[in-house]
């Protein structure tokens, strides 16, 4: 609900407080880029940061409510493993049936000009999206749509990119995405809600693939400096 606007000194008197917690995204972001750490390390110590500044800078030493964070985290995460497991054994059910290769080949039929390859491969990767998860249909999908791509002058950390963001789209679109079903165990919001307030974000989300699709030197041009 809206409130009223916060006095100047109770603003500052908040960001100094807070700015531990602002420790955490520092930590995430810049070992991730500096090369210290990979992602899911990232998360680790992150969570070790996070626990230290709680009971230890903020003073909340109360062991109880952080072993109930622990489980209440690991109740979360059995939901998604499951999920995983789950889009893991449709991902090779896909793989030992050829329908993703059946799919690229006829793609490689058509005979497409490049730009109208890239719009087909968008739209076949974005409907793969809703189904697989990034991880399995990046290993299936890449080196059998990278080898036409290369073919026709696609260069290829353009054409990652491409693959990337289509299937960081599929984690948030429907009927499948991951994402989805982690806000919806995190926060109990009703599917029925979350799926049309999906909608904008999507929206803005292919309109931005379709520029770096059609756009490469916004995908290249820091190669230059490497």
């Amino acid at each position: 609900p809206p409130s009223e606007r916060p006095p100047r000194g109770a603003l500052l008197k908040a960001s100094r407080e807070s700015i531990w917690a602002f420790g955490a995204p520092v930590i995430i972001l810049g070992g991730i880029y500096t090369g210290v750490f990979s992602p899911t390390e990232a998360a680790g110590v992150a969570g070790i940061y996070a626990i230290v500044v709680t009971m230890v800078i903020y003073g909340d030493r109360r062991w109880r409510v952080l072993l109930d964070v622990a489980a209440n985290s690991a109740y979360l995460t059995a939901q998604i493993f499951i999920i995983i497991a789950a889009s893991g054994v449709y991902s090779w059910l896909l793989t030992v049936s050829g329908t993703a290769q059946t799919a690229v080949q006829f793609i490689e039929a058509l005979a497409l000009p490049q730009w109208l390859f890239l719009l087909a491969t968008n739209i076949f990767l974005l409907f793969i999206g809703c189904f697989l998860d990034a991880a399995s249909a990046t290993i299936v999908l890449s080196p059998l749509l990278a080898s036409i791509a290369l073919a026709l002058g696609v260069d290829p950390v353009h054409f990652g990119i491409i693959v990337v963001m289509n299937l960081s789209i599929g984690t948030f679109t429907p009927p499948f995405g991951l994402d989805i079903f982690t806000v919806q165990a995190l926060f109990r919001t009703p599917l029925t809600s979350l799926y049309p307030a999906l909608v904008p974000f999507i929206v803005m989300a292919i309109a931005a693939l379709m520029v770096v699709t059609y756009v490469p030197w916004l995908s290249l041009w820091m190669l230059r400096f490497l």
